[in-house]
């Protein structure tokens, strides 16, 4: 992991809490990158809350247009992580993780720092972990902020389909219910499920990290549930899918999950399936004028290949 500036000491501020409560301590790790707006937003909509034993940690992603100082000054209740640079989704979150296991808590949140929480939506996660033997991670249900309505309740995760996931675009059922994954912007996640299996992925830099933990998960007998009693709001990315960035990472994350969970002929379905899809993908960038999304989709399949570093927004975007 890249250094980081020691975490900001808890004082009688920092943690949200109930001196005599019997609830298990969640530590809630949020991962900014120069995004004040909404991650102020996020932070206020937790000072609400009805659970009483949480703590929240920000972790910074190596902004440099203030965003850090200026949480940092105007959410004293806070403890803060500073990363030196940019170091990515996964290996950001877990710098936050790892702060989290090392100073003691009974789970860990992952919230996106463009989220904003219901008061009640944190109970429902830690009630599914309480109540249910071997549950490694438990999301809820993301809802659209302007809308209301539904964006996900969970995922089906098809490998042999070009490694695409798609939403239950309504809760399954009242109860807690399995789901191939949940998205890492709302997931309560386990220590002992952790110590088994690890943290994020890091050779995921932004996606698909929340499908091949699940996936790890599974492969060892761990749950991975949503309850659909836990709602929040979530400002969903609006970066096209064309977008050079994000295309690179959609291929070179689909050949990672493919080396490290499958099986040279299981992986066979997935390969044939995700050439087709992008030939399709290519002429349709070639005749609307993106061919830097066809290069980056070349780019990210030679970087799998090649174990080479990740590339930065302006390289691909160039």
């Amino acid at each position: 992991m890249s250094p980081a500036t020691p975490a900001t000491a808890p004082t009688e501020q920092s943690r949200t809490t109930s001196e005599s409560t019997d609830q298990p301590l969640v530590t809630i790790v949020i991962l900014t990158w120069e995004n004040y707006e909404e991650t102020a937003d996020c932070l206020d909509s937790l000072r609400s809350l009805t659970y009483d034993n949480y703590r929240v940690l920000v972790v910074d992603n190596g902004s440099e247009d203030g965003s850090i100082e200026r949480l940092q000054s105007e959410y004293d209740w806070c403890e803060f992580v500073v990363n030196d640079e940019n170091i990515g989704f996964a290996r950001g979150n877990n710098v936050g993780i790892a702060h989290a296991l090392d100073t003691g808590t009974d789970y860990v949140l992952l919230l996106n720092d463009d989220t904003v929480v219901t008061e009640d939506f944190l109970d429902p996660l830690v009630d599914t972990m309480d109540r249910y033997d071997r549950v490694a991670a438990v999301g809820g249900v993301n809802l659209l902020p302007d809308s209301g309505d539904v964006h996900n309740a969970g995922y089906v995760f098809h490998p042999w389909l070009a490694a695409k996931g798609e939403l239950h675009r309504e809760p399954v059922t009242d109860e807690p219910y399995p789901v191939d994954f949940v998205q890492s912007c709302l997931v309560l996640l386990n220590p002992e499920f952790l110590e088994d299996v690890g943290l994020l992925n890091e050779r995921y830099f932004l996606g698909m990290e929340d499908v091949d933990l699940a996936w790890k998960a599974r492969a060892k007998g761990w749950k991975v549930l949503v309850n659909p009693a836990s709602r929040i709001y979530h400002r969903v990315g609006e970066t096209a899918t064309s977008s050079p960035f994000s295309v690179y990472h959609k291929v070179r994350n689909k050949l990672q999950f493919a080396r490290e969970n499958l099986s040279l002929p299981r992986r066979l379905p997935l390969y044939l399936s995700l050439v087709a899809y992008h030939l399709y993908l290519f002429a349709r960038w070639t005749a609307t004028g993106q061919s830097q999304s066809v290069r980056a989709a070349l780019v990210g399949a030679a970087d799998h290949l090649r174990d080479a570093p990740f590339r930065d927004y302006d390289e691909l975007s160039g």
